[in-house]
């Protein structure tokens, strides 16, 4: 049987979570963690630390996460030594990529952070690019390094090349651990706000997801490279917008909405596994509320729900794939601080007395609910229902919540 957790976080910064499957609010083990904000997906979760640096948590396991590093050695043959790595000035490096233009000597590979381990040292790989085993101590021959290479080496052979590898496996699953900086020696990205989706533009296996960020200049940003042997993404690149953005959220499939900070809507079009940082923005007007505007926007699979300054909550008519924006906006009963979008378009909302509320009713023919109930659970060991207000928003004060996800 699958599970979701429902993650919260007080304004201490303390980490809980809800199970389907435990029925009880539990505090994350790491009691020195304090997170500002917290977005979940499809068997990980993302959170912004008080120190400005961006968290991963990915769920247990039973298939580790390994990654394959590699580099290849080079050799040019002379008439005097035979083969070494003495080579032309125009010949590629003596440990190289596989093109040869990036050089990539063995010392140079370093763990990208403390959540990996190397799972052995380095060794020459023993196949051939066509699966037979090579005989040669991984040698394989060629006239030049622009030419074909075999594991035969003939008359004509001037130059050799051998892959050598090294794994490395993902350690931390459980676990909050920071993402490695783009950039070292400069301070994190400050970022207000994170939002993961698009794990369901893909129905292939070991699909993954997009991670989206915003800075607090307004900033939106777009963490490039996530892929499954590489959960923490490589880098984050900047995707401009029109004006200043104060909060984002993105679906499970294309649909990506943000609040501007005049209160205005954003929405981002042309999402796809080829192009995951779409085209272009369109303007969408905010609820028709007196003053203030919008101040959160939550998206689902084909959802788009809203709270204005005036904490009402707003759905939106008429959202799909084919259609990201809508076409108009319904008032929904209840006063809300924030809403979000969890597994099935089910929705939770932070009311104003810090209570934590689940919309009931949400089916796909009638997706925006017919009201609010409370949430109870149980806290750590104890066995007293608890209101979440009472616990968690009411001696942690006040909670941001974040999304409900899939455990597999």
């Amino acid at each position: 049987m699958s599970s979701s957790l429902l993650w919260a976080v007080d304004v201490y910064g303390k980490v809980y979570s809800l199970s389907t499957t435990r029925g009880r609010w539990e505090r994350d083990e790491d009691t020195l963690l304090e997170l500002k904000r917290v977005t979940a997906g499809q068997r990980c979760s993302w959170g912004i630390g008080c120190d400005h640096h961006v968290y991963l948590n990915i769920d247990p396991g039973e298939v580790p996460i390994r990654y394959r590093e590699e580099t290849y050695e080079n050799q040019r043959w002379n008439p005097v030594d035979g083969f070494t790595d003495v080579l032309l000035p125009t010949d590629r490096w003596a440990w190289s990529d596989l093109t040869g233009v990036t050089a990539k000597p063995l010392h140079s590979f370093l763990l990208p952070s403390n959540s990996w381990e190397w799972e052995g040292d380095w060794y020459v790989d023993q196949v051939c690019a066509g699966g037979d085993p090579i005989e040669t101590g991984g040698w394989e021959y060629a006239v030049d390094f622009p030419a074909n290479f075999s594991r035969e080496k003939k008359w004509n052979s001037c130059v050799c090349r051998r892959r050598w590898i090294r794994d490395r496996i993902y350690k931390a699953r459980g676990s909050w651990t920071k993402i490695p900086l783009d950039h070292p020696k400069q301070p994190p990205l400050p970022l207000s706000d994170v939002s993961c989706g698009g794990w369901e533009m893909s129905d292939q296996p070991g699909r993954y997801h997009f991670l989206w960020g915003v800075s607090q200049q307004g900033q939106v940003w777009f963490r490039s490279g996530i892929l499954p042997q590489v959960p923490e993404g490589q880098c984050w690149e900047q995707v401009e917008a029109p004006r200043e953005v104060a909060q984002i959220s993105a679906g499970p499939g294309d649909l990506l909405w943000a609040v501007l900070w005049d209160g205005q809507l954003l929405v981002r079009t042309g999402i796809c596994l080829d192009s995951p940082t779409g085209s272009s923005w369109v303007v969408v007007d905010s609820p028709p509320v007196k003053e203030g505007g919008t101040i959160h926007v939550a998206v689902g699979v084909s959802v788009v729900w809203a709270v204005t300054k005036d904490y009402k909550v707003w759905f939106r008519r008429g959202v799909n794939s084919h259609n990201p924006c809508g076409s108009g906006w319904i008032s929904i009963g209840g006063e809300m601080m924030m809403v979000d979008v969890g597994l099935n378009d089910q929705v939770w909302g932070v009311g104003e007395d810090r209570g934590l509320y689940f919309r009931k009713g949400v089916t796909p023919s009638e997706p925006s609910g017919r009201g609010w109930i409370p949430v109870s659970a149980q806290w750590g060991h104890s066995k007293e229902m608890v209101q979440p207000r009472s616990v968690v928003y009411g001696v942690h004060r006040e909670c941001s919540l974040s999304s409900v996800f899939a455990l597999y």
